[in-house]
């Protein structure tokens, strides 16, 4: 939840979004990668508040290059700060093939929610189900586990965001998932057969059973793009706030990024991410602008020109009234070169006091 705000008539509705840029500060690292070769990366998660225990929860996909291991756990983490983390459990990407009954190279980007109506915890994760190993995946879908309590036992729902529209026949994944006024909203990585990354939406009333709406434009352009950040109640409607990375066809790109194989799979190296808030008019499937600019990194864990990967989480902290931002930052001193196994991944977490 995003606190309604007014600052003493100054601004009326949720927290501007121009104030939670302009106001943020670096506030530390808070999990590193599983070692610090080439490929490995943490991050790719949610962060939430759960009043009920008043703890902070934080989801989280480890990933090593060596050995071909990719994405090989689901994580999740409880803090009562926000800011130190211990784990509560690691499912391991063996373990979701198991429950799934489905074969699994990767897993990549990661939900968690808890269901209003029976208190189950909802855990989306964004699998790579392609008939061959490619580094990077050509195919994904979004997988639920369901459990009543964080430690387990999980069980398998199915794949419940399945690339089965012309829009996202290649990948439907790495999803942005909130609950608002008591319905489930989805937004999530949407890629064709040729490779070209949309935003598109998905809504539910029990967070099982999804119906796709298309994709959005961006005031009402069709636009290349991955949204990731988190979703709150706004005035005018949901309000998306987050990281927007604008896409490139990496067969034509021109920035010099270490391609893993012969499928061109991309990493890192587009252009400095921007913090962007959006009106969501799901209605028309558009959003609409209120607030882009580039990321300003403001920390030695950011590579200078390629700061971050472009997964983030915003959650507000009730009990230091302020905006927590978790995003997954592509480290400058210790990666060496842009590319899928060339990188270093931390997730940081930047601050802002309201």
């Amino acid at each position: 939840m995003l606190k309604k705000i007014n600052f003493s008539g100054l601004w009326q509705g949720v927290v501007p979004p121009q104030y939670i840029f302009s106001h943020q500060h670096f506030k530390g690292v808070v999990l590193d990668p599983p070692n610090f070769d080439p490929g490995s990366w943490i991050g790719a998660g949610k962060a939430l508040f759960d009043p009920e225990n008043e703890q902070f929860l934080l989801t989280a996909r480890p990933r090593k290059a060596e050995g071909k291991v990719r994405g090989f756990a689901a994580n999740i983490y409880r803090s009562k700060n926000g800011e130190n983390f211990e784990l509560i459990v690691s499912i391991s990407k063996e373990e979701v093939c198991r429950k799934s009954g489905l074969k699994i190279h990767s897993i990549e980007g990661t939900q968690l929610l808890k269901n209003p109506l029976n208190g189950e915890w909802h855990f989306y994760l964004s699998v790579d189900t392609g008939s061959e190993f490619a580094w990077g995946g050509v195919y994904w879908e979004t997988l639920l586990l369901t459990s009543s309590k964080l430690e387990g036992p999980w069980r398998s729902k199915g794949l419940v965001i399945k690339n089965d529209q012309s829009y996202d026949a290649g990948q439907a994944r790495d999803a942005t998932i909130d609950i608002i006024d008591g319905r489930w909203f989805c937004f999530y990585k949407a890629i064709d057969k040729e490779r070209r990354e949309r935003p598109a939406l998905a809504t539910s009333i029990d967070g099982i059973t999804w119906s796709k709406h298309g994709v959005f434009t961006i005031d009402g352009t069709d636009r290349l793009r991955f949204l990731s950040g988190s979703l709150f109640a706004g005035t005018n409607g949901p309000l998306f706030l987050g990281l927007e990375s604008e896409m490139e066809d990496s067969r034509v790109s021109k920035n010099r990024v270490v391609y893993a194989d012969e499928y061109k799979i991309g990493h890192g190296g587009g252009s400095i991410p921007n913090f962007a808030a959006y009106n969501v008019d799901y209605r028309n499937m558009n959003l609409e602008t209120i607030f882009r600019t580039p990321w300003q990194p403001q920390s030695k864990y950011e590579h200078k020109k390629h700061p971050l990967l472009g997964y983030a989480s915003l959650v507000y902290d009730p009990l230091k009234n302020r905006i927590l931002t978790y995003v997954e930052a592509i480290d400058g001193t210790l990666t060496r070169q842009i590319g899928l196994n060339e990188t270093v991944e931390r997730l940081l977490l930047y601050e802002t006091i309201l």
